[in-house]
């Protein structure tokens, strides 16, 4: 067989039903089966996923390599592990709760024709027909070229990854619920593109994402994987003015809501009747932001607020946590 021109890596844990919808996308690709291949890293999961690998080489007609960890130590270690087993000269990298685009391959090799290029990112979009609510994780959703090149959309040219040696997996780390949690993606970008590679958004390179639905609970504590956000910050100061508001402050409102506890704590102990107060700036805040005066469009939106701020504490405090452990402010 002839070495294919492009490696798809994927490092999956369990999701077989999302990983088969994901392997019908490759399925669907205009680049020509012979010149990709998927290399899919099995990271302990519970499921089977060895028949889903050989269903998508006898259904779908996929080059698929399949091989399964020893230990889940998270994606990186996983990533690294499946590049090592590859041959293309190209690295793309997604997820198994994405659905790739038709043209992503050939899209997305198309900019690796100058040969400085080293690394090639694309839109993240959220799977047609799937709602979105309050509680959806939507953080996944990139229309242009976002800092953090994540790696459900990334290309990167194989030389290029081996030459700096992979994810650092020192940036793998379990959150304070026990979740995998890592910015090993991030990193590895800002290093290649400190070096001074050349990288190119690919507009029409786009991948499909699953827009998982978390409930309340799971989408409360979603914010708290953030507490790795200040390791990166120390490591590329550059990030400051990518992702923070006046080089501090992740969220745009997180230096209102610090002023406002303050403020409000002070008046409370001056004059305990401002608290009486705090319904009437929600409602005046809601008429703001809605330019309605209806009592329903103000109900949600006061609901809303109310289910937000603890989410919104939540992530401050893990950011706070994450900016003693890594030695870097983030607000």
């Amino acid at each position: 067989m002839s070495i294919p021109d492009v490696s798809v890596v994927m490092s999956v844990r369990n999701r077989s039903a999302l990983l088969l919808d994901c392997l019908r996308g490759l399925a669907d690709q205009t680049l020509p089966r012979h010149r990709f291949e998927l290399v899919l890293v099995d990271n302990m999961s519970s499921e089977d996923l060895l028949a889903v690998a050989e269903r998508g080489r006898r259904e779908f007609g996929l080059n698929v390599r399949y091989t399964r960890t020893t230990a889940d130590n998270g994606p990186a270690p996983a990533r690294n592990l499946g590049v090592s087993l590859a041959v293309g000269r190209i690295i793309a990298f997604t997820d198994s709760d994405c659905r790739p685009s038709p043209n992503w391959l050939e899209s997305g090799l198309a900019e690796f024709a100058d040969p400085a290029v080293a690394l090639v990112t694309g839109p993240v979009l959220p799977k047609p027909g799937q709602p979105i609510t309050l509680t959806s994780k939507i953080t996944f959703i990139t229309h242009n070229e976002h800092p953090t090149f994540p790696t459900a959309n990334a290309f990167y040219r194989r030389t290029v990854f081996e030459s700096f040696g992979g994810f650092d997996i020192s940036l793998s780390f379990r959150d304070p619920f026990d979740r995998s949690t890592e910015c090993s993606d991030t990193d590895f970008a800002w290093r290649v593109i400190k070096a001074g590679h050349a990288r190119r958004f690919a507009s029409d390179a786009v991948i499909y994402h699953e827009v998982e639905e978390l409930g309340v609970w799971r989408w409360m504590i979603e914010p708290t994987r953030l507490f790795v956000l200040p390791a990166l910050i120390r490591r590329h100061p550059e990030l400051r003015a990518e992702l923070l508001h006046c080089r501090i402050f992740f969220h745009y409102s997180s230096w209102l809501l610090y002023v406002g506890i303050v403020c409000l704590v002070a008046g409370a102990l001056l004059w305990p009747w401002i608290l009486l107060a705090l319904p009437l700036l929600l409602l005046a805040r809601g008429v703001q932001r809605t330019g309605s005066f209806n009592p329903l469009v103000l109900a949600r939106f006061s609901a809303r607020v109310l289910i937000e701020l603890p989410r919104i504490v939540l992530l401050d405090l893990s950011l706070i946590y994450g900016s003693v452990r890594f030695g870097a402010l983030v607000l």
